[in-house]
């Protein structure tokens, strides 16, 4: 990719590697490699660890699109219409894909990447997960305080769970899934939910923080990561208790959580990603690295430990690694 369109449109190839790859910075940009057939911006990113794949919900591409990590090419286009997020079934080889135009869940053979099925939604859909005890699916509504609960068997609604508020963002399960974290950004706090009966248990506080984004589950402490604007706020997941903040680029989006080596990356719209390092009760910030403006959409893949951003220039798609500084 050393010619890549994409590196002469937008030097990152070569000033993001150059401004990234200082001594003591956190983060060493790669080369962005290109979406050929595709354009716009994404929405969430995910990682396929089982499959190594990137999955993103191409929002303005009205496809999901599938990246093989290994080889890094764009493996397929799926036509699913707008697409926000996705989810990864591997008990019944299945992507969950929330999307809208029309507003529904789209079912797609992880094997062969085709569309297998879908499931019409009351109004626009956002964020989604899947929970591996009840097999069941969590899609978030888009316009109001609600999550509706799916079975992907048979392809319909099975009970909605309403939050208070408004403006629901990301959501995250607990160790073996007992319990469900949800953003809930109109109130600005993190709703808990029995995953079993689907029941809200609670909903913590984040002031002074505001409008929680991205969310991660610490697994290895009982930790909660939470995005807010301008904080990384760290919670205990046991009591709601804020054990500490770290402040952050602001109109952070997506974050994205590495449990091997203990770190946070946080993707801020204003074309930065702070990294911040997390241990039980304490975070502490790694610094600023510059990369695409407007790019809000982050992933990190557990076992390369390599943070993949998707961002656009004009029409013109990509996405893009970085790595972390040893």
């Amino acid at each position: 990719m050393k010619t890549s369109k994409l590196s002469g449109i937008f030097g990152l190839g070569g000033a993001l590697a150059l401004a990234c790859g200082v001594h003591g910075a956190p983060l060493t940009a790669g080369d962005p490699v290109p979406l050929p057939g595709t354009k716009g911006g994404c929405d969430f990113i995910r990682v396929d660890t089982n499959a190594g794949r990137l999955l993103l919900g191409h929002e303005h591409n009205k496809s999901f699109d599938v990246f093989d990590l290994s080889s890094k090419t764009l493996l397929k286009i799926v036509p699913t219409s707008t697409s926000q997020d996705a989810a990864v079934d591997v008990k019944r080889g299945n992507y969950y894909v929330s999307g809208n135009d029309p507003a529904r869940m789209v079912i797609v053979n992880a094997k062969d990447l085709t569309i297998t099925g879908e499931v019409p939604l009351p109004s626009d859909a956002d964020l989604i997960g899947f929970d591996e005890t009840s097999g069941l699916v969590h899609v978030c509504n888009d316009k109001a305080a609600e999550e509706w609960v799916i079975d992907p068997d048979a392809k319909k609604i099975v009970t909605t769970i309403t939050f208070d508020g408004k403006g629901l963002e990301d959501l995250a399960f607990g160790p073996h899934h007992k319990r469900l974290f949800q953003a809930v950004k109109g109130s600005n706090t993190i709703a808990v939910v029995d995953a079993a009966t689907n029941k809200v248990l609670n909903a913590w506080p984040l002031a002074p923080d505001k409008s929680p984004h991205g969310i991660a589950v610490v697994p290895d402490s009982d930790g909660l990561l939470v995005a807010c604007a301008g904080s990384l706020v760290l919670l205990d997941r046991e009591t709601g208790k804020i054990l500490d903040q770290a402040k952050t680029a602001p109109r952070v989006d997506e974050m994205a959580y590495d449990p091997g080596l203990h770190v946070a990356y946080c993707a801020s719209r204003m074309g930065q990603i702070s990294v911040v390092g997390v241990a039980a009760d304490k975070l502490t910030p790694l610094g600023d690295v510059p990369d695409q403006q407007g790019t809000g959409s982050i992933a990190v893949d557990p076992k390369t430990h390599t943070v993949w951003v998707a961002s656009h220039k004009g029409d013109d798609a990509f996405v893009q690694p970085f790595t972390p500084s040893k």
